[in-house]
């Protein structure tokens, strides 16, 4: 079985999907969070750390973030079974 790398970060697995980076599974063991599981690879450490010095992508996360708190903040989502 080869290495595997787990995150319950949705914007660095996405940054890993961007980068081509081979997605395993997506495990809902904990039913409010999912872990995306990948398969590890070399240069690993060093993409996430990119991921983090993206300046204007975290500003995108932070961005995407206030506004789904403002739009769930009077309506909340309907919830629906996985």
């Amino acid at each position: 079985m080869k290495e595997q790398y787990k995150t319950t970060n949705f914007h660095i697995a996405s940054w890993l999907i961007m980068n081509e980076k081979k997605l395993l599974s997506v495990d809902w063991t904990n039913k409010r969070r999912a872990e995306f599981v990948f398969e590890d690879f070399k240069e690993r450490e060093k993409l996430v750390d990119d991921f983090f010095k993206q300046e204007m992508l975290q500003k995108k996360i932070s961005a995407d973030q206030e506004l789904k708190a403002r739009m769930y903040a009077s309506h909340s989502p309907e919830q629906y079974d996985r």
